[in-house]
């Protein structure tokens, strides 16, 4: 019975991070493909509340374009409601806005 006990929490602690980031990716996450309109809204809300400081996202997005895209945008948004975008709906725009983002 022990060595099943260890056998469980081994594989539980294998696997809980992988299945944390697919649950918060599935319930957080924006949606995977962004209307255009979304993506202007999310340019705009971004020139609003983040180009003061972040004039492109050049800088603070190379540490994010190596994540696959569900991967990112579930980081971004848990990420963006502390630094300035409490706004459920606007930071979704401006997270769509930014998944647009290719450069390096």
């Amino acid at each position: 019975m022990q060595r099943i006990l260890c056998a469980t929490r081994a594989a539980v602690s294998k696997v809980a991070p992988k299945l944390i980031i697919a649950l918060s990716v599935g319930l957080a996450a924006p949606q995977a493909s962004a209307t255009d309109q979304q993506v202007a809204l999310g340019e705009a809300a971004y020139a609003e509340d983040c180009a003061s400081c972040h004039r492109t996202p050049a800088r603070f997005m190379r540490r994010y374009l190596d994540m696959p895209l569900p991967e990112r945008a579930a980081t971004l948004d848990r990420f963006l409601p502390d630094h300035y975008v409490p706004d459920a709906e606007r930071r979704a725009a401006i997270i769509a806005w930014l998944m647009t983002y290719r450069s390096r």
